[in-house]
């Protein structure tokens, strides 16, 4: 344990945003019955997640706003703050309005664009 007051120091540094892999874990920790989920960058290549609603979510994000959370028959989508997507496949147990506001929390703090993250 370190004494108050002292400096912490750290050779990587800190991360302003969270990166695919961690966005989606953090939904299947928060959020109930979360059946699969996929990180889409602003071009619709998938990043992180399952691939089998990867094209389900790459239409919905052709026609999703910027800023709202989208549903499709149990997918979730929402956009990312550079233009990519975090979509999720909600099972029967889910409550719906906590996923959305995980969602929307994930994707505020989601960076899709790798230029965006900080180089180490």
């Amino acid at each position: 344990m370190r004494e108050s007051g002292t400096r912490v120091f750290s050779l990587a540094g800190m991360t302003a945003a969270l990166t695919s892999g961690l966005a989606l874990a953090y939904l299947r920790e928060t959020s109930l019955d979360v059946r699969a989920a996929v990180v889409l960058d602003p071009a619709g290549a998938m990043l992180a997640g399952d691939a089998a609603i990867s094209g389900r979510a790459r239409a919905l994000l052709a026609t999703a706003p910027s800023g709202a959370v989208v549903a499709d028959a149990g997918l979730l989508l929402a956009r990312t703050p550079d233009g990519g997507a975090i979509a999720l496949l909600a099972g029967d147990f889910a409550l719906l309005p906590l996923l959305e506001h995980d969602l929307a929390q994930a994707a505020a703090a989601l960076v899709t664009v790798s230029a965006d993250l900080p180089r180490t």
